[in-house]
């Protein structure tokens, strides 16, 4: 059992004691959750977290891509059965990032339960489960597919896959996984408390997914089952082509510890992270940090659409590595030194967010294939306007 003794040690080395200003007005079971939630933050990185944040690049280069529609007839069905054959030897895995709700498209609930109309048939899950029954039937094999919830809606996605019978799939080949959750601090670097005995969590961000795959024993499954490359993708495209063996074939046949899929940019004022270098490594490249020179550098046009196929061994080398926190300031719910409950109107400290894109660098290579926005790219971020629902269901009725 965890002790007070040793929690006040630990939180006195890193200046973190307010967490336990209210400790002697909680009963017993509080206390002992309060300690236990102490015990499992890593306290040693906070001060860190900031700085880490901040850091700037100092050179940002192109990395070439291979356009699809490049490609030769001949080129294209060489690739495409090279992914096919992946697949039908159980090579490849596919992961989902699903750990958002529909809080922003008016919608509550689970991203992935929001439908393209009223039938449970066309929700985002169900468009990727399609897709993984397609190339299912091409490839003769059971594709595992691994989701990722978050603590906010992980009972909620298993219920709704549960009532729709997998959308078809098997259940044994839908595996669930939680990622986990980061405190939040206050502008002075204190973790904020949400109540007396409760310290603010929220998930982590997708870069957590990595670390959350390891926990879960996800990696070390895969490596068991032969599993060599590892689809991956957010819930909120609903033009995606999960598993595409087109992309498969591409990547094996390049060999990089990752490829990625990228759309060309609108135009260079587009308001989009980029793929290229930052100091000589992959990265993902965010619109601020480029110089207007920059955004209209030919080869700077492939805009991330969060769709990569990882090398297994790759992740396996990189899943434990330490990634950079990212700040968002944020209105979160605290207590004040009196005891008081505070619900804020503005931002008043900061989320710790991972994003999975900071392990790019750690790539030894990476390949870019970039593909055509209008068929592959429909991406439901609001409720309305630019990126919203409201397209993608117009898109869908059309």
């Amino acid at each position: 059992m965890v002790t007070y003794e040793a929690i006040h040690k630990k939180v006195s080395t890193y200046h973190q004691e307010h967490l336990l200003d209210f400790y002697h007005e909680l009963n017993e079971r509080e206390q002992q959750t309060l300690l236990e939630q102490i015990d499992h933050l890593d306290l040693s990185h906070m001060p860190k977290m900031a700085a880490k944040s901040k850091q700037t690049s100092t050179s940002i280069t192109a990395l070439p891509s291979q356009p699809a529609f490049d490609l030769t007839e001949k080129e294209k069905t060489q690739l495409y059965n090279r992914g096919v054959l992946l697949l039908s030897q159980g090579k490849v895995a596919v992961v989902l990032l699903a750990g958002g709700q529909g809080t922003r498209l008016g919608h509550d609930g689970p991203k992935g339960t929001v439908t393209m109309d009223d039938n449970p048939e066309t929700s985002l899950f169900a468009l990727q489960a399609q897709q993984i029954q397609a190339q299912q039937q091409e490839a003769h094999v059971q594709i595992p597919w691994y989701i990722m919830t978050s603590p906010i809606n992980d009972a909620d996605t298993r219920t709704y896959f549960a009532d729709n019978h997998y959308f078809g799939l098997k259940k044994e080949q839908v595996t669930f996984f939680i990622q986990d959750v980061s405190p939040a601090i206050s502008p002075e670097g204190k973790i904020i408390l949400a109540d007396k005995g409760q310290i603010f969590q929220a998930p982590n961000g997708n870069g957590g997914v990595f670390a959350s795959m390891k926990k879960a024993g996800i990696l070390k499954e895969m490596k068991m089952n032969g599993i060599e490359w590892i689809f991956f993708n957010n819930i909120d495209n609903a033009l995606v082509k999960v598993a595409d063996p087109l992309f498969i074939g591409y990547a094996d046949r390049e060999g990089a510890d990752i490829s990625t899929k990228s759309v060309k940019k609108v135009a260079p004022s587009e308001k989009v992270g980029v793929l290229g270098q930052r100091d000589e490594k992959p990265a993902v490249i965010e619109y601020s940090e480029l110089t207007e020179e920059e955004r209209h550098h030919p080869l700077l046009q492939d805009a991330n659409i969060g769709i990569h196929l990882f090398k297994r061994d790759f992740l396996d080398r990189t899943s434990d590595a330490s990634l950079p926190y990212h700040l968002a300031h944020k209105k979160i719910p605290s207590i004040a030194m009196d005891g008081t409950k505070i619900d804020p109107v503005e931002p008043n400290g900061y989320k710790l967010e991972l994003f999975y894109f900071d392990v790019f660098p750690l790539a030894s290579s990476m390949s870019i294939f970039q593909v055509d926005r209008e068929n592959e790219f429909l991406p439901v971020k609001n409720k309305t306007g630019q990126d919203s629902l409201e397209e993608a269901r117009t898109r869908f009725s059309s």
